[in-house]
């Protein structure tokens, strides 16, 4: 097992491949559940059936297939071969037409719609936002010049934060304000719900929007320090005060469970008035 070790023969670049083949994918399959949750509220909360719902089936499905096929982009400074940056440059940027898809088919299902901003919509929204600042800066990376100068900087930090938590996260939060009441026969508070997602929206923001200018300034990643000349100590100090407005809201949702499954309103078996299966059975099962 000597396929990493130059002086056996190896190459270390093999290493980068089998990690970034798992590595990346791994990012989708941690997304994908959030964008099958948004897809289940956002028709609930805009009081209408889905828009393009078969499109937006195939696009999630689409996602899922192409994200083993863009590995190599985490690797544009590694000095492989131009023919082969180029391939995975275009499948860096073919993957972004499902995402387009299913953004368009919510944003349209919502103007369609009679929106009803309930907490679990609220974090919808959220994550649309979010979501689609992650995917802006994701297409960025599919330009082989632009993605030599940013590798290991914290823009690639701020970048999968805003997919991973301002898509995943919201979107799982989101997931558990809606069945909740499902789960436990008990509704959730709005007012909590509430506080809880412009807390976490506003952390999050703070957090992670001002890595952006911090990476183009120059700050690596996988760091515990970092130098002055740098001129980076504005953004790294809004980063930290906003990943503490963050964890408040976070805590303030586990308060909110921990208030509801005992003492929350009781839900009856429909709630929100949703329309698919497990809203007409009772709640909890």
């Amino acid at each position: 097992f000597h396929f990493f070790d130059p002086a056996r023969g190896g190459d270390p670049v093999l290493w980068q491949h089998l990690f970034w083949l798992f590595g990346h994918p791994d990012v989708y399959i941690i997304v994908l559940p959030a964008l099958g949750i948004v897809s289940a509220i956002v028709p609930v909360f805009s009081r209408r059936p889905m828009v393009g719902y078969f499109w937006l089936v195939l696009a999630n499905v689409a996602t899922a297939v192409i994200s083993f096929g863009v590995w190599v982009h985490h690797m544009f400074a590694v000095g492989l071969p131009q023919l082969s940056m180029s391939f995975f440059s275009a499948a860096s940027l073919v993957i972004t037409i499902p995402g387009g898809i299913q953004i368009f088919s919510w944003v349209a299902t919502m103007l369609r719609g009679r929106l009803v901003l309930a907490t679990p919509m609220l974090f919808v929204l959220g994550f649309l936002i979010s979501f689609v600042a992650g995917g802006l800066t994701g297409v960025m990376f599919a330009v082989v010049p632009f993605d030599q100068q940013v590798t290991d900087s914290y823009f690639v930090v701020a970048h999968f934060h805003y997919v991973l938590f301002g898509g995943g996260v919201f979107g799982l939060f989101g997931g558990l304000y809606f069945w909740f009441p499902k789960m436990t026969g008990r509704l959730m508070s709005e007012s909590l719900g509430k506080l809880s997602f412009w807390l976490m929206f506003i952390g999050f923001n703070a957090t992670f929007l001002p890595q952006h200018s911090a990476g183009l300034s120059g700050m690596p990643r996988r760091i515990y320090d970092y130098s002055d000349q740098l001129d980076v100590t504005v953004y790294n100090l809004i980063s930290t005060i906003g990943a503490f407005i963050l964890g408040v809201g976070v805590i303030v949702t586990v308060v909110n469970v921990l208030v509801s499954v005992k003492g929350g309103k009781k839900a009856g078996n429909d709630p929100w008035k949703g329309n698919t299966l497990e809203w007409f059975t009772q709640s909890p099962p």
